[in-house]
């Protein structure tokens, strides 16, 4: 992918995709990357270098900011970047015991410069630009973004697809995690604070794990080297049961091969029962002057100060260890009962005080084999997407239990 600036990224178009963004049911556009629209790239030679320039779309101004890296791209077809993020990125050693710190995650790099290789020479011999989709940068906002990238679903073929690669995808579905559970790992970085590196993991890592090895690899994505990011669980809980309930009321909705992206900030920040304390310290030493205020009171009376606790609303999740299977993903009733123990679950409890939640996100991306009812395709389908909401409430399940175990 290209992009404009920090707040943007630019993937080449498939027509597919392009017709997805351009008529996406309003629910679901929370939980997708904004689309700007689309520009055309034009590859020019810049001495030893090339160069990708495009012009940005009358609805979009680009972001100007010096905390922007760059790659270069030499004729010769290797790749450069700024030094400004040496050392940032490693691969742990569960991927490669040879792992060496980089400017950025190592796979991204890998997919950079062969993508770049392709299309400088596509472009180049075709001498004619190429249409990219220019959606938001969902990372941006974050300083030290921890992803993790989930492929969702059952089902990771398009209805086009030829019967020797509906072969090939459903052998991944099998033989992963995507067929027991509706969701496996399709890559992740993690900030570590011990190191002050992120730690990433690729998509055949995820192809090794089993069901276990699943819950275990989305600890790993909350662990910043020295605890579990709990704190960052009940926003992500939340978002994902909000999603579950869009999902569950769109008719003809398919998202095949899509992935869903879970981020947080991995900037280290005061732990929530610091913060706790604080606010409680803060309440205490504030009701011991309204006394004070009322002992002195001339004639007596009150002094007509109100005292109100600040009741905060931070949800207290109560989970299982179960995991959602097939079959629950069938019926009205077994639905309805699942919303009503998602909301439950949600509200059944509050604290007096809440701990200020860090960023996080939730978003589908990747629709270049999706489909609804609004598209032109041959095929419509009736119902919810089952295999997508099969990963996303056993994902949900995990969390819960993660949050369970560790609060």
């Amino acid at each position: 992918m290209l992009c404009l600036d920090e707040a943007t990224v630019c993937k080449p178009v498939v027509e597919k995709e392009l017709e997805f963004y351009e008529c996406l049911p309003g629910e679901l556009h929370p939980f997708t990357p904004e689309y700007y629209g689309v520009i055309k790239v034009k590859v020019l030679p810049d001495g030893e270098y090339i160069s990708l320039v495009g012009t940005a779309p009358n609805n979009y101004t680009p972001k100007l900011s010096s905390n922007f890296k760059r790659l270069r791209f030499r004729r010769s077809g290797s790749l450069e970047q700024d030094v400004g993020a040496a050392g940032m990125f490693e691969e742990d050693a569960g991927c490669n015991s040879h792992a060496t710190a980089t400017g950025m995650n190592p796979w991204v790099f890998r997919c950079h410069r062969d993508h770049l290789a392709t299309l400088a020479a596509t472009i180049e011999a075709k001498n004619t630009p190429q249409n990219f989709l220019v959606l938001e940068n969902l990372t941006w906002k974050f300083r030290l973004p921890c992803i993790l990238d989930l492929k969702m679903g059952t089902r990771q073929y398009d209805d086009n697809d030829s019967l020797a690669k509906r072969q090939r995808k459903m052998v991944k579905v099998v033989t992963t995690t995507s067929g027991k559970l509706g969701v496996r790992v399709g890559g992740m970085q993690v900030y570590q604070v011990t190191s002050g590196r992120f730690l990433c993991r690729n998509k055949f890592y995820g192809r090794t794990l089993s069901a276990g090895g699943f819950s275990a690899a989305v600890r790993h994505f909350l662990h910043d080297g020295t605890r579990l990011r709990v704190e960052v669980l009940p926003p992500l809980i939340r978002r994902l049961e909000a999603l579950v309930d869009v999902l569950e009321n769109q008719t003809s909705l398919r998202l095949y091969t899509t992935s869903l992206l879970l981020l947080y900030e991995g900037e280290p920040v005061q732990q929530p029962t610091d913060k706790l304390r604080e606010k409680r310290e803060s309440m205490e030493r504030s009701s011991s002057l309204e006394d004070r205020a009322e002992d002195i009171d001339s004639d007596g009376s009150s002094s007509g100060l109100e005292r109100s606790s600040s009741s905060g609303s931070l949800s207290a999740i109560l989970v299982g260890k179960e995991v959602v299977t097939p079959e629950d993903r069938r019926g009205t009733a077994a639905t309805s009962a699942r919303k009503m123990n998602r909301r439950r679950s949600s509200s059944c409890c509050t604290e007096e005080i809440s701990a200020e939640e860090p960023l996080t996100d939730v978003r589908i991306i990747d629709f270049a084999h999706s489909t609804h009812k609004g598209m032109s395709d041959s095929v419509v389908y009736s119902g919810p997407d089952n295999g997508f909401l099969f990963g996303l409430e056993n994902m949900i399940a995990i969390l819960k239990s993660i949050h369970r175990d560790y609060r």
